[in-house]
């Protein structure tokens, strides 16, 4: 796993054990949604229900009511904070301490603002005020939560962190979420990974690392009106630097921004 982040900038997929964590926020995310799922048993176990199409395409109210309920949620704080996080962090970081941007995702259909172009995480937050998010050397945990296929989840172009920091633009209702690549960028690159996981399988990634949601599929049959629920887990080693080039105009914007 060290090597593999170091070198490739991603891991392979691994399983982290988060029960009974894992399970109690899988309940919190059904009972929020429960009403708006096709008619289903409710003996089925919490795992299936979330694997489980909408009756049709849910609101942005609803989107937003689930956002703010997990991410302020008892439930997702004590899995981010658990133990087995933790120790998972400490095969690339000898002191990881938690980075204040850890959030829950989910991907409705249709709710566009949640389909992220290529970005670096670094990226993101490059032109952040906020001292507490700039200038670390943070990892990112892309935890599954109900599971993806390959037409639900996200790319990752694999060795893309040892290049550069990528200007990136603002995309309205996200952020900074659309690194500004060359046009021929994809034809020097054969290195893009589609993660396809189950409940509870993650890959840790560098803050340089290229990566985005896989582009809208909500009409494909094999998706339908099936949900994506991931979480972004964030750890960073104070004793660790991160260096990096990045243009001029990025810079200039991050000088104005500070004035």
């Amino acid at each position: 796993m060290l090597d593999s982040f170091y070198n490739n900038g991603v891991t392979d997929l691994f399983y982290v054990n988060l029960e009974p964590k894992l399970k109690k926020l899988q309940n919190l995310i059904y009972d929020s949604t429960k009403e708006l799922l096709i008619s289903h048993s409710e003996n089925l176990e919490v795992e299936e229900k979330l694997k489980l199409p909408f009756k049709e395409i849910p609101s942005s109210e609803n989107w937003s009511k689930l956002m703010n309920l997990v991410n302020s949620s008892n439930e997702l704080n004590e899995l981010i904070n658990c133990e087995s996080v933790i120790k998972i962090f400490q095969k690339i970081f000898k002191k990881p301490i938690r980075y204040e941007i850890c959030t829950f995702r989910a991907r409705y259909p249709s709710e566009r603002r949640v389909i992220y172009n290529w970005h670096q995480d670094e990226g993101t937050w490059y032109l952040s005020k906020n001292k507490k998010h700039i200038k670390k050397f943070t990892a990112t945990m892309w935890l599954s939560v109900n599971g993806c296929t390959k037409n639900n989840s996200i790319q990752i172009i694999k060795d893309s962190h040892k290049n550069k920091l990528y200007k990136h633009s603002y995309v309205s209702g996200q952020g900074y979420f659309n690194a500004n690549l060359d046009e021929d960028f994809f034809n020097k690159t054969n290195n893009i990974i589609t993660i396809e996981a189950k409940p509870s399988e993650a890959v840790l990634f560098h803050p340089l690392t290229l990566h985005r949601s896989v582009t809208d599929n909500s009409e494909n049959i094999d998706i339908g009106l099936v949900p994506r629920y991931s979480i972004d887990i964030r750890y960073f080693d104070e004793s660790k630097k991160l260096n990096y080039s990045t243009s001029y105009l990025f810079k200039l914007k991050k000088l104005i921004n500070k004035i």
